[in-house]
Formats: C-alpha cells, structure tokens, sequence
C-alpha cells in the first residue's frame, strides 16, 4: 500500500519544500485541490485541471510553483483564483502549437489512414480541436473540458446545422477514437503536458446505443427502372455498368476498384480484403435481375465478357460507397433515385449505396437454385465475401421473410383457398 502512494508523498514533500509553509495539496472528486492557509484562519483553495494521478502530478506541481510566487509577491492583494489565472497564461500549454502537432501526427499515419479515411472519421473532430484551442480567449484546458466542448458544441455541417455529434451513435464513437489517439500522440510524441491526455470515458455514457440503421434491399423492379434511367454519355454508362455489377454479384461498392478476370477470363473475382477480415478475395457468383415476366434483363447476362471489354469510372482508394452514392443522386439518375429512396422511407427503411448489396443478400435467401434447392447461409456468406457470424448479424432476417410459408397455417390457408 506505501508503494502504491509513494508518488502522493513525494508530491506533497515537494510542495512543502519548493513551495513553502500553508500550501497543500489533496484530491477533490478526482482532481487536485491546492489550499493555502492553516487550521486557525482557514483556507483559501482552487481546484486544477489536473487528475490526482502519477502521471499529473509534476506538471501540477510547476503550475504551483509559479502561481505562489506571483501570490506571495503581490502580498495577498489578488486572488488565489487571479494567481493561478496568471500563471497558466505564462505556461507552456499557451504556446503549444497544435497545427504543427496535426501536420506532424498526419504525417506519422498516412500510410495506415487511407485519405477517405481520413476525411470523414478524423479530420471533422480534429478539425474542431484546432477550432477551440486557436481561439484568443476561453480556451479549454484540459483534455476533458477540450473534449467536451468539441463533442457537445462544435457546429459542423456542410451548412453548419450539426452541433457536436449525438451520444450513441457510431460517428460519435468514431470522433472520440480519432480524438483520443490524436491527443495521447500531441503528450507522447510532441511533449504535451500530461493534462491534455483524453479523458477516461464513462462506457455507459460513450456506448454505441442507437441501432444501426435497417439497410434496404432494392427489388429488381427498382433496380431495372434505375438502369433505364442513366443518360448516353461514356461517364453515365460507365456508372451505370457499375450500378449492373454491384446489384447482380451484390459488390460493396468499394470493391469496384478490385474487380478482375481469371482462368481464361471466364470467371469474374474480386481481390478486396477488409481490414477486418480473413478473406482475401473470392470469385463472384450472379443472382440476375428479373424483369416483371421473370426473365433476365439482357443486360445483366454475359457480364464477364462485357467486363472485358467495358471501363468502370475511376475510383479513389476507400472512395467506393461515396462516389456512387454522389452519381445517383447527382447525375442523371436522381430523380428515379430519389423516387426509390422515398419507396424505402414509406417502408420506415434507407435506400444507400449498399442497397444493391441488400438485394443480392435477399434474393439468395428466396431464389431457389437449379435443383430447386434454397442456398444455405454458409454458401451465401462465401459469395458475399463475409463469414457466418457476420452474415447472420446482418442479412438473418431474409431468411425469414417467407416464413409463414413453411408452417401449416400457410397450407390450411392454401386449403381452404382451394375448397371455396
């Protein structure tokens, strides 16, 4: 036990030593208090922003030292709270350089944080750290009051009509990993005082509460209106050929990038690999989309052969999902794409790029193959490229969609059908 609070003694003989006889320090709700006076006239004291911890206690202790002397020296004619004010604007931390802090953490990671990556899961809450610690007055001080203000209060928005990020939800989730990391990188690697670590996050508080969101899956109507909606210009039949692709072999859209022919260009694989993930490419299987009389479109047939010979539009590295999302809502399909969007709201469901992938997943639970055979949830798991687990995290319930057809209430019905 004296080993563990050695550091609390060494704290407290430091302060009696250096500082001088009436100065204290003890812990208040988890930070340190510093209290100057005695028994007999009582104590003025003030709270730091600093945690009663190893780790803090040394860079409290400079603040201390220079906050008593500017105490001592005006003889009790200011504040303990104006001592303290003075000597945090005489710090260091007044001086950190958090934009040559951010240039430099970016440089160390921009071969493991892809651009896309970067863009969307760090850059929006670091960009708002700069924000807060570049203002001339009211600053944040610590690593807590910084994260509470840029989770909370930062207005953010293409149009600024967002203010900080919604606790639960899994974007909040992603700013204060990026937020975390990047201020453990400013106190490990650019000599940060130690107070502007992160906060230790209450699980309850930060946990990922509100459900994703229900993926839809496009039927092949749909899917058949939006590809006769494309204009004739190269670009729009190039999106338009990816927009094929994705919804007959149901393709994330970031797979378009990896697409290639193998054993004599009669198969068509795909060489993506999550980061996430064991599998390292597969071969992909189609599942057509039918017209109103169920027959293939034509143009969702020989798909190999045409891949041969057709270009895909040029897509960045993690760029996949937002550049397709970007053509159908901006190119000539919006508005058949917007229609079907409003056909997924009706549904209390979200049309997405990754519903063409939705589809794949809900035609494969309730098209019966060649022998008349329904496709196991491990067969359609390998041609979507995901294992088992996952699989049934996310598309379990098109297994289910028919359901009451294999009960008996389906066939009394069937029956009694027949008999009027």
């Amino acid at each position: 036990m004296a080993q563990a609070n050695s550091w609390e003694k060494e704290f407290r003989r430091a302060i009696k030593v250096h500082i001088g006889q009436g100065w204290t320090v003890q812990p208040d709700r988890g930070n340190i208090r510093v209290l100057y006076g005695n028994k007999k006239e009582g104590f003025k004291s003030i709270n730091l922003p600093y945690k009663w911890q190893e780790d803090q206690w040394f860079d409290a202790f400079k603040l201390i030292e220079v906050a008593s002397d500017s105490y001592k020296e005006y003889e009790d004619k200011i504040s303990l709270k104006t001592a303290f004010s003075n000597a945090e604007k005489s710090n260091t931390k007044y001086e950190l350089n958090w934009i040559e802090a951010l240039n430099n953490y970016r440089k160390s990671n921009e071969h493991t944080i892809a651009e896309a990556t970067w863009k969307t899961k760090h850059l929006p809450v670091l960009e708002a750290v700069l924000y807060y610690m570049n203002k001339p007055k009211y600053k944040p001080q610590n690593g807590k009051k910084l994260w509470d203000k840029v989770s909370n209060e930062y207005v953010h928005g293409k149009l600024g009509q967002l203010r900080g990020w919604k606790k639960g939800t899994t974007m909040r989730r992603h700013m204060r990993l990026a937020f975390n990391r990047f201020l453990n990188w400013c106190v490990q690697r650019e000599d940060f005082p130690s107070y502007w670590l992160p906060p230790v996050f209450n699980k309850a508080e930060e946990e990922v509460t509100i459900k994703k969101r229900i993926g839809y899956p496009l039927t092949d109507s749909q899917i058949g209106r939006l590809v006769d909606s494309f204009g004739d210009s190269p670009e729009a039949k190039r999106w338009q050929f990816a927009v094929i692709l994705c919804a007959t072999y149901g393709l994330r859209p970031e797979e378009l990038r990896y697409l290639t022919l193998r054993n004599n260009k009669e198969e068509l694989w795909t060489t993506y690999q999550k980061s996430n993930s064991r599998i390292n490419g597969r071969r992909l299987f189609p599942l057509e989309v039918l017209d109103i009389d169920g027959k293939p479109f034509d143009w969702c047939q020989n798909l190999e052969q045409k891949f041969a010979l057709r270009n895909l539009p040029e897509i960045k590295k993690g760029e996949g999902s937002q550049r397709l999302g970007k053509q159908l809502r901006d190119r000539s399909p919006k508005n058949t794409w917007l229609s079907i969007c409003k056909e997924a709201e009706a549904e209390g469901q979200e049309c997405t790029p990754y519903s063409f992938r939705h589809r794949y997943a809900s035609v494969a639970h309730s098209r019966t193959n060649n022998e008349g055979k329904y496709l196991s949830p491990k067969q359609i798991a390998d041609a979507m490229g995901h294992d088992l687990e996952t699989h049934l995290k996310s598309y379990a319930r098109f297994s289910s969609k028919e359901l009451e057809n294999v009960f008996d209430s389906f066939r009394q019905k069937l029956e009694t059908k027949i008999e009027a």
